[in-house]
């Protein structure tokens, strides 16, 4: 008797802990790009489906590459997703498209760096919708991560309790619900084109935040695994996976040329024992496409949008060629990344 006593308070308590949790989530969270980009892909209608982390989403205009292509394409790449990440993103969006093309934008700064497990890394995870894969997303990389974040979210959202108001609001309205973006409180720079793709007005103030350097030594297995997996998945389906990497700032690349360089090399060198192609687009020639430091947000490498949309078109003109079979990679490309900037004058 005594140990049914126990029962019902026990309920009860955790019944509070579950409605206050909620309400705190529905308060403090803010509405986030990456629900409305999971919800974009529910379109089913994709040729073209590229994933990555944020060289990608400010890098590749889904309209300007389709110009060129014909392939009606959808951006997946968001600011934080590691390789684990895109596995589980693509997953996400193979349920509802059957695409000719999956593009994976390898950056080298997500096989090298040990991020902490801290709830600052579950934001994809979070906007994730509810389905069967999200199960193994958890127990593949929540368990080895912070993974009481995905349970309180509110706690990456404390510091919002003074807009609590028009957080309700927005989740709300008509706006909201129908998914329409305008509701996602963004970088005031910032402008949502659609398809994934964010676009940054060259009026802001270029960042000084640097790259993280290449050491092969520091290459996480697991990523690498997860990059393996993605074109296992690719060819399960009979889908063509190609890799790419976004240009990057031409001065940050020719200050560190070297280890540019031996990042290029080591995934040209995986691509290859994969049978995937590879396109390092810092290796694209100056004559092909135009860049100066003055072309990107900070020094990492993020593009402004006015040169995201060239750039993007000169990446649908070659994927466009490669298509036809008249791919002539040196028109396009230097043979190294120390050839492509041994030119290059630095102003910092």
């Amino acid at each position: 008797m005594k140990k049914k006593r126990w029962i019902l308070p026990v309920v009860g308590f955790t019944a509070l802990v579950i409605v206050i949790n909620s309400l705190l989530n529905y308060m403090l969270v803010q509405p986030g790009l990456s629900r409305f980009i999971f919800h974009e892909s529910e379109a089913g209608d994709f040729d073209c489906i590229i994933v990555g982390a944020s060289h990608g989403s400010y890098g590749y205009s889904p309209e300007a590459f389709e110009d060129e292509t014909g392939m009606k394409t959808m951006n997946m790449c968001m600011g934080g997703e590691y390789y684990n990440d895109a596995y589980y993103v693509l997953k996400y969006a193979l349920k509802y498209n059957k695409p000719s093309m999956v593009i994976l934008d390898v950056d080298y700064q997500y096989l090298v760096n040990q991020h902490d497990e801290s709830i600052l890394f579950n934001y994809i995870y979070n906007a994730y919708p509810a389905c069967m894969e999200k199960t193994g997303y958890y127990f593949s990389k929540m368990l080895k991560e912070e993974f009481r974040g995905t349970f309180l979210k509110w706690t990456n959202y404390w510091q919002c309790y003074k807009t609590i108001g028009q957080t309700v609001k927005k989740k709300q309205s008509e706006e909201y619900k129908n998914y329409d973006s305008s509701v996602v409180s963004m970088n005031p720079y910032d402008i949502y084109k659609g398809s994934g793709f964010i676009y940054r007005n060259s009026d802001y103030k270029k960042s000084d935040t640097p790259c993280i350097e290449w050491n092969e030594s520091k290459v996480d297995s697991g990523q690498l695994g997860y990059i393996k997996r993605i074109v296992r998945l690719c060819r399960s389906r009979n889908i063509d996976i190609v890799f790419t990497s976004a240009v990057q700032d031409p001065e940050m690349v020719g200050h560190e040329k070297e280890k540019f360089n031996a990042a290029d090399v080591y995934i040209k060198r995986l691509a290859d024992e994969l049978g995937v192609d590879y396109y390092n687009f810092n290796r694209l020639k100056f004559s092909v496409f135009a860049r100066d430091t003055g072309s990107f947000y900070d020094r990492e490498g993020h593009m402004y949008g006015e040169t995201a949309v060239v750039f993007s078109q000169v990446v649908g003109e070659l994927f466009a060629r490669r298509a036809s079979g008249k791919l002539d990679l040196d028109r396009y490309f230097e043979r190294t990344i120390s050839e492509a900037y041994e030119n290059i004058e630095f102003t910092w």
